[in-house]
Parts: structure tokens; C-alpha cells; sequence
């Protein structure tokens, strides 16, 4: 059996919460805590990609407040699907139905977001980034076990996604995937299969392309002949830490919304508040504490909102370059005040 490692940190969620990570990671090292082990999900293993591409806080920073990363907020392109007659009166119905994913959603066509499956179109810097041998990286995704013809057929109790875990192959050899299967009251019955997938041949883009690929947010990534979507399939990923790391330094995160559960419940057949409560009970470490991170960052943090004249879904983002550079300094702050307020109490 492998010897676990000493810490884990585990950056889960949040397309628009680099920066704040980046801030928690720089004030960890600080205090002498820097992780032996990176676990992202979601909009977190963007974060954990630019960990691994840059050896220091300020060239991470500098990276993140860049035209090349500005260029990428900028041009965020919404679908037809930001009308509040489409994913709006969709995520009504879904709050209405309780039953847990009855049906095989659309998660094809059904999106918010245009993303371009290569990534490295966006970001030639992060093109040839690989996953570090210093900082061992975890990357949470799932793979899709239906095809697109399935779309709006009858589950029938089947189960749809598949957990996947990408790493480099010498952390992989520390994973035992027979043991961090969960037994978790709220994944019941639910759309996810209990086996773990652990996937060794993709870059850190890849990856990431397929964890930030949140249902009914951005399309499913299709990689290496499979499709696969975003690591909402374990937000907070409880069960493969405490497997590898003796401590776990997590984020202390708000609960779902009401379109937030409902969405998942569709789609995966869980409730996410519940699998929530379980974690933070499992974790009981560190937790570093972001949940007013909407009111602390007014002004200063990317804002989805409703455009009621158009109707629609809407994003606010910086008016210039300028304010951009700006922003994201108040966010990185913010991520390292967090953490040593949170550390030292």
C-alpha cells in the first residue's frame, strides 16, 4: 500500500475564481502549508493547469492578468439558449420535477456557453503544459456512457456518467480505484456509475477542457474518441483525498441554488446539497472560507444577471483591459486574505 501524502488542497468549481485560487495557493506556501497533492474540478482545474505551467505566484498572476487571458473573458460567446423562453423556462420545469434524473438530458445541444473543444486555441501559452512531477495534480471529469442519439430516452434506473480522474502516471500508481468507491447515502440510485475511471494520456488542457464542461453550461468535451463532461459529477472531491492525502485543506462553499440542484438532479440523479453536507463531514480539516465571495468582490467579479429587455440570460464583464488587470488583482487579494484569516483563527 502507498504511503499517503502529507497535504491536499482541492479547488473545486468556479470558471470565475482563478484568481482566488491562485491567492489561496501563494498564502498557503506562505504559511509553510504548500500542498504535496492539487485536486481540481471544475472551473478549479483551470486554476490547477496554471499551478503547473508557471513556477511561481507573480508569472502565474501575470499570466491570468494577461491580453492573452483577457482576450479569452472578452469574447465569452453565450448560445441562443441565454433567451429566457429556452434554458429559463427549462430550469423552471426542472425545479418543479423532483424525480431524479428520469430522463437522458440533452447536454449536446442544450448549452450556455460556446467553448472550443482544443482549448489550446485559446491559450497557445498553455499549449505543451504537461502534468508537473513537483506538483502532483489531480483533475476531476466524467465520461458520458450514452451517445447523442440516447438524448430524451427513458433512464430506466441506467446509469449515464462515469467519474474520471486525470493524472500523470506515476500519481495514478498511488490511486487503488477499488477504494475510493463511495458508498454515499445521496448517490442512491442515482445516474452516476460507482466504478472510477483513471485516465493517464490526456494534457493538463484536455483535462480541464473536459472538467469545466458543466451540463446545460458549456457542450461535452469529445476526446480521444469519448465525450465527457464537467467534475460537477464529484464538486468536492472527498472520498479520492482522503485516499491519497493525510490532511485536506478545502473551501468553505455555499450551497446550490435552486436552479443549481435542480440542474443536477436532472442530469445526475442527485441532490447536490446532500452530497455537500456529506463532504463537509468527511472533510473536516482546514476550510478556508469563501462563501461571501459575491458581496466582498461587488464590481470586481463577473456577474450573470438577467438583461430583462432582451430577455435573456446576461454576463457583465470589464470595460477595459484596464479594469480587467485591476479586478483580478482585488481577486487574487481576496483568495489570500481568505486563507490566512481563515488559517490563523
Amino acid at each position: 500500500m502507498n504511503e499517503k501524502l502529507k497535504k491536499a488542497v482541492i479547488f473545486s468549481g468556479g470558471g470565475t475564481r482563478l484568481m482566488i485560487y491562485l491567492g489561496i495557493f501563494a498564502a498557503l506556501e506562505e504559511l509553510d502549508l504548500k500542498p504535496d497533492l492539487l485536486i481540481a474540478s471544475c472551473g478549479g482545474s483551470f486554476a490547477a493547469t496554471i499551478i503547473n505551467a508557471f513556477p511561481d505566484h507573480l508569472s502565474r498572476k501575470e499570466y491570468l492578468q494577461s491580453e492573452e487571458y483577457f482576450h479569452f473573458v472578452s469574447g465569452t460567446v453565450l448560445t441562443s439558449q441565454k433567451k429566457l423562453s429556452k434554458m429559463g423556462l427549462f430550469s423552471m420545469k426542472k425545479i418543479l420535477d423532483k424525480r431524479k434524473a428520469p430522463f437522458i438530458e440533452d447536454v449536446f445541444n442544450r448549452y450556455l456557453v460556446e467553448m472550443p473543444q482544443d482549448l489550446s486555441q485559446r491559450f497557445p501559452s498553455l499549449k505543451n503544459v504537461h502534468f508537473s512531477k513537483e506538483i502532483p495534480t489531480i483533475i476531476i471529469g466524467s465520461e458520458l456512457l450514452f451517445t447523442p442519439k440516447e438524448c430524451g430516452q427513458k433512464r430506466n434506473e441506467r446509469k449515464l456518467y462515469q467519474k474520471a480522474i486525470f493524472t500523470d502516471p506515476e500519481t495514478a500508481k498511488k490511486i487503488i480505484p477499488e477504494q475510493i468507491i463511495t458508498n454515499a447515502q445521496s448517490l442512491q440510485n442515482s445516474a452516476v456509475e460507482e466504478s472510477v475511471k483513471v485516465i493517464t494520456n490526456f494534457s493538463l488542457l484536455e483535462s480541464t477542457r473536459a472538467s469545466v464542461s458543466d451540463m446545460f453550461y458549456v457542450e461535452p468535451a469529445f476526446l480521444h474518441g469519448k465525450y465527457f463532461a464537467g467534475g460537477a459529477i464529484d464538486l468536492v472531491p472527498a472520498e479520492i483525498s482522503r485516499h491519497l492525502a493525510q490532511e485536506i485543506i478545502t473551501e468553505k462553499k455555499h450551497s446550490y441554488n435552486a436552479v443549481e440542484e435542480a440542474l443536477v438532479r436532472s442530469v445526475l440523479g442527485f441532490s447536490g446539497n446532500e452530497r455537500l453536507a456529506e463532504t463537509n463531514q468527511l472533510l473536516s480539516g482546514v476550510q478556508i472560507d469563501t462563501t461571501n465571495i459575491k458581496q466582498d468582490l461587488e464590481g470586481h467579479y463577473l456577474k450573470k444577471g438577467i438583461d430583462w429587455k432582451k430577455y435573456e440570460v446576461s454576463f457583465s464583464f470589464p470595460k477595459s483591459y484596464l479594469q480587467f488587470v485591476k479586478d483580478m488583482e482585488i481577486q487574487w487579494q481576496y483568495g489570500y486574505d481568505q486563507t490566512m484569516k481563515s488559517i490563523k483563527k
